[in-house]
């Protein structure tokens, strides 16, 4: 994989004990926030828990559903778009990472990866980690080199893309045989960090998306241009 392979929001919850006494000379604690669970406009905001999940462990699924279907088979490797929905059965819809025209069910959100990578105790380097730390700081690594990133949804620019960048948990790879990452069929562990969008579900009907990337030593990568159809499930389904 390029180093543009497009990556952990931990909840803490601290539970204070005492006597009954010592309780109630304490003050009244403030209500728990509620975790973010719907759109803002078009995106779902970087900290939301959407169908359970952070932004970090959606990037997680990401990579392991496009690193768990082979060469000949895998969307991310099909300029058509046909493939779009093979192996997917999330309630978020995976976009491939380069970027073909794809069908999209209505009513569903949509992972959408800018830029970031993942490394994984079964790649060579630069993509190599053993622990959980060493594989954070090697994603990190990668993550840290992009900037002045862009997202434009049919005209309207995402505000501040640089807030969308999510570290995922440490999750295991499966890989088959044949697979992308050209290395053996192994079951290993990866973490991934980058840049990525949930994008609201959007109506029927055509819509654009442009991605613009620059790395930190000025290059600006190629723009991508994303189209999406957005269909109606089938009346008789």
């Amino acid at each position: 994989m390029t180093s543009l392979r497009v990556g952990a929001l931990v909840v803490i919850l601290l539970f204070a004990a005492g006597t009954p006494a010592i309780l109630a000379m304490q003050a009244t604690p403030e209500p728990a926030a509620t975790p973010v669970t719907q759109p803002v406009g078009l995106v779902y905001p970087p900290a939301a828990i959407i169908h359970g999940a952070t932004l970090g462990e959606w990037n997680a699924r990401y990579w392991q559903w496009v690193t768990s279907l082979p060469v000949g088979e895998n969307p991310g490797q099909d300029a058509t778009g046909e493939l779009c929905g093979y192996g997917q059965n999330d309630p978020v819809f995976f976009i491939p990472g380069n970027m073909p025209p794809c069908t999209v069910p209505a009513g569903i959100a949509i992972f959408l990866p800018v830029a970031g990578t993942e490394c994984s105790t079964l790649e060579p380097p630069p993509f190599h980690g053993e622990g959980e730390d060493e594989l954070a700081a090697c994603a990190a690594a990668d993550g840290d080199r992009y900037t002045n990133i862009s997202v434009v949804v049919n005209g309207e620019e995402i505000p501040e893309v640089e807030r969308f960048r999510a570290a995922s948990p440490a999750f295991t790879l499966q890989l088959p045989e044949e697979n992308i990452l050209a290395v053996s069929a192994e079951t290993g562990r990866a973490v991934a960090d980058g840049y990525a969008l949930v994008l609201a579900p959007l109506p029927p009907g055509e819509h654009e998306i442009v991605m613009h990337v620059e790395v930190v030593d000025g290059y600006a990568l190629p723009d991508k241009t994303l189209r999406l159809t957005v269909v109606k499930p089938d009346a008789e389904g």
